[in-house]
């Protein structure tokens, strides 16, 4: 892995021996995962079409336009591999900057030539008798279905909006909207604003909200653990720049240093220790380290303002949530013009809100900083695999599993970038793990090819044993710790949006299929 990640060595790419044969894959999402696919299949010199119900590409980093909406990894490190030499401004981009990286990416390995731009997929149906999927497309000239021999979900874990059930929410008279929704034209200058919501998009969005909104009031359901980086804000020094453009294997070098200290290099602090005795305040000696780091810096930033610190310091171990990284979140709460309420939400008003204190509060903005709909996987989308079988429905709608997190058995030629279980909490960058699946997928379709074999999907046994590991290995992890409530667990507790593995174990689970575990036919 080292080699690759230091351009000693490239990635194994796989060769299509057949001659004539060609699988033609549909891509859906045109997002950082789509544009590694899509590359991926170039490669393999496989023909493919991407489906992007925008107007632009770029998913996640196309859509989320709130103030200083940004990365929490250091972006020499959320990058591709390929294209690391990327001359970034900042050491954690805004969405600007994301977005012009991914743009540039798509056109220098020419993949924005294959993407239709405002095709809306609702659902994909498997055709047993032709070994194909028939996709369900909306787009402005009406519907159509295109067939395909594969199909490639690329459209992430967080992009359903999630809003709190409140009542009332059509009601009110102001502008009212999710961050992930953020209107172009509105102005929040001299509003009073409600945001609702403390995790990282409202971490993110506060500082600029505040600066312009004559009132900003954040409600608060759960406290956050927040990191100080002092280059969160900065700028790239010229210097650095320099040696990342002009300087061989650099930028590679740099990257690599990125992927120990912000990923698995942090693991051991996530894993419980049985012995430890303080459950409630921490899961193990490091972790504990880092509580006590955490509330120190708390409480400098908050000194003379114990009432803050009340509301702001979290009763549980450090990582039990996603790290937020500190975008002047204290300091913003310090202004004369915010307020932190620790009361719930009890509905909305016409011209406002109402707590569940019964404290009638009125705004002209309500922000929803709330999240996505993490666990209900694929969202709208409608895949029926053999049978006629609803993917949702063998999900339990919330409860989705797949074999490595790519491969469903019932759902040939199927794979899922993102899907169960491959998102991360503990650091680490998710286009690593992109790239890894992607691999996977390109030597898995020319094993197809090679081997004359019309369909490919897990067994079932491989797909149990998988997700039976993956629920161990959460178990002993600090997001399974008792009364912890985050995005990763479904309805039923369980674990199902990201890894509780090492970056370098995925990498290599992925770097070869076991062909003992999927079913060519």
């Amino acid at each position: 892995m080292l080699r690759e990640e230091m351009g000693f060595q490239s990635p194994t790419i796989p060769e299509v021996t057949q001659d004539n044969r060609e699988k033609f894959t549909v891509i859906i999402g045109a997002g950082l995962s789509g544009i590694a696919a899509a590359i991926q299949l170039q490669r393999l010199g496989q023909p493919y079409i991407i489906l992007e119900k925008n107007d632009a590409l770029g998913g996640t980093w196309y859509e989320n336009t709130y103030p200083e909406a940004g990365v929490d990894t250091p972006n020499h490190f959320y990058s591709f591999t390929f294209a690391s030499e990327y001359d970034w401004e900042h050491y954690f981009s805004k969405q600007p900057e994301v977005l012009k990286y991914l743009h540039w990416v798509a056109e220098r390995e020419s993949v924005t030539e294959h993407i239709r731009f405002g095709a809306k997929v609702t659902g994909s149906t498997w055709n047993e008798d032709s070994n194909s999927w028939e996709t369900r497309v909306d787009g402005p000239n009406g519907s159509e279905t295109i067939v395909s021999d594969l199909v490639v979900t690329a459209v992430g874990q967080l992009n359903q909006p999630k809003l709190p059930e409140i009542p009332g929410l059509e009601t009110f008279k102001g502008s009212i909207f999710h961050t992930a929704q953020w209107p172009g034209d509105i102005d929040l200058a001299g509003k009073r604003v409600a945001l609702i919501g403390s995790g990282a998009s409202a971490v993110q969005a506060a500082r600029s909200i505040a600066a312009t909104a004559s009132s900003l009031t954040v409600f608060q359901r759960s406290p956050q653990w927040l990191m100080p980086n002092p280059d969160y804000l900065r700028s790239v020094s010229e210097a650095k720049r320099r040696l990342i453009r002009e300087v061989p294997y650099y930028a590679a070098w740099y990257r690599f240093t990125l992927f120990w200290r912000y990923a698995d290099g942090l693991l051991p602090t996530l894993q419980i220790d049985p012995a430890w005795e303080d459950s409630d305040r921490s899961i193990n000696a490091v972790n504990d380290s880092h509580r006590r780091f955490l509330t120190r810096y708390m409480e400098k930033k908050l000194e003379g303002r114990p009432d803050l610190l009340e509301k702001a310091l979290p009763d549980y171990p450090p990582y039990g949530k996603r790290m937020v990284v500190d975008n002047d979140w204290f300091d913003t709460l310090l202004r004369e013009n915010v307020e932190l309420v620790t009361d719930g939400v009890a509905e909305v008003s016409p011209s406002g809100v109402r707590t569940d204190r019964g404290d009638d509060r009125d705004f002209d903005v309500i922000i929803f900083a709330t999240g996505f709909q993490a666990t209900r996987m694929l969202g709208p989308l409608n895949f029926l695999g053999r049978g006629g079988r609803s993917l949702h429905e063998y999900w339990n709608d919330d409860d989705p599993k797949a074999y490595l997190g790519m491969t469903v058995p019932g759902f040939p030629n199927l794979f899922l970038l993102l899907g169960p279980n491959t998102a991360l909490a503990h650091g680490g960058s998710v286009i690593f793990h992109v790239e890894a699946q992607v691999s996977y997928v390109a030597k898995c379709i020319a094993e197809l090819i090679n081997s004359g074999c019309n369909t490919l999907e897990p067994t079932e046994e491989a797909c149990t044993q998988w997700t039976d590991a993956v629920a161990a290995a959460h178990r002993a992890m600090v997001f399974s710790h008792q009364g912890m409530s985050n995005w990763y667990k479904n309805s039923k507790g369980r674990v199902v949006t990201v890894s509780p593995w090492r970056l370098v174990d995925y990498w290599s689970w992925t770097r070869e299929p076991d062909f003992e575990k999927l079913v060519l036919a």
